[in-house]
């Protein structure tokens, strides 16, 4: 079902990334049609746990752009599991691609507000008594949890090098942490670049260390947050994010998304231009192309 390893593909030489360095895409977007990505990595031991013991519902949260949501709302309508929703923010007149998709896999979505959504994000107690859902199983925002973070570290062993740096776009961090600590714990000397896009998220260091520490882990100090890449904030996108898509799409022959991977790709460049001669990187794409759909 799920497509592992992931394609490890060189990427052009082009106008846009002017650098003399190695560039390479870990294409985690071609995992699984509708299960993409990180996201796939993150619900490897879930999947595996509902195959022995499946739940009646699950209760997650997220915005309306969460690719997580997406691809765990897809796996319970296809394992025929009640799936319900906690969306930040109000109901939107028109729903986007994902939304859309959710509503049409039977997902009961509840538009919370921007407070009480930060509130109920570390209370899954509450959670569930919001969503008046006490037997569903919870999945926290964005599947960060130790079992998430797991399924991410394995992904370095599908390297075939060590890397000098790793670009990943950062929702709640989850990811870049797992690639942190899946190359610390090989030894390697690569430096992970969390390009994050949630605007003023300078918090979002406290939750990372924290997902490290129930994990048992420490935070890696080769974890590097770069803030300077959020544009206008998550979600929202704009027509200069849609032109520097279509830009970077013809220049790397990939597709890309406006979230997340577009953002990223900014940092790259930015970086390419300055510190990033004759070394090895790798983009880590992170999937979530159904946020291009306009139908």
């Amino acid at each position: 079902m799920l497509n592992f390893p992931s394609l490890l593909q060189k990427l052009p030489q082009s106008a846009v990334f002017q650098t003399h360095s190695d560039l390479w895409v870990k294409r985690d977007d071609l995992i699984h049609p509708i299960i993409s990505g990180n996201k796939a990595r993150k619900l490897q031991a879930f999947l595996m746990a509902i195959e022995v013991n499946k739940p009646s519902a699950i209760l997650s949260m997220g915005g309306n752009r969460s690719n997580f949501l997406h691809a765990l709302a897809y796996i319970c309508y296809s394992r025929g599991i009640a799936c319900h929703a906690l969306i930040r923010g109000h109901q939107p007149k028109v729903f986007d691609r994902t939304l859309r998709d959710l509503e049409s896999w039977g997902t009961h979505l509840s538009f919370i507000d921007k407070d009480t959504f930060v509130q109920l994000r570390d209370k899954p107690e509450l959670a569930l008594q919001k969503a008046d859902k006490l037997d569903a199983v919870w999945l926290p925002e964005g599947g960060s949890n130790a079992d998430a973070l797991h399924g991410i570290i394995k992904a370095v062993d599908e390297l075939g090098f060590a890397p000098d740096e790793i670009f990943v776009p950062v929702g709640t961090g989850c990811t870049a942490l797992g690639l942190a600590l899946g190359c610390q714990q090989r030894g390697w000397n690569t430096k992970v670049i969390a390009v994050v896009v949630l605007k003023g998220a300078e918090a979002i260091k406290d939750s990372i260390a924290e997902l490290a520490t129930e994990a048992g882990y420490n935070l890696p100090d080769n974890l590097v947050l770069e803030h300077n890449f959020c544009g206008a904030g998550f979600g929202k996108v704009t027509a200069d994010i849609k032109q520097q898509q279509i830009d970077y799409e013809k220049a790397l022959g990939l597709p890309l998304e406006p979230v997340y991977s577009v953002k990223m790709v900014n940092a790259l460049a930015h970086y390419c231009k300055n510190n990033l001669v004759g070394k090895r990187v790798v983009m880590w794409h992170t999937g979530g192309l159904q946020g291009n759909a306009t139908n």
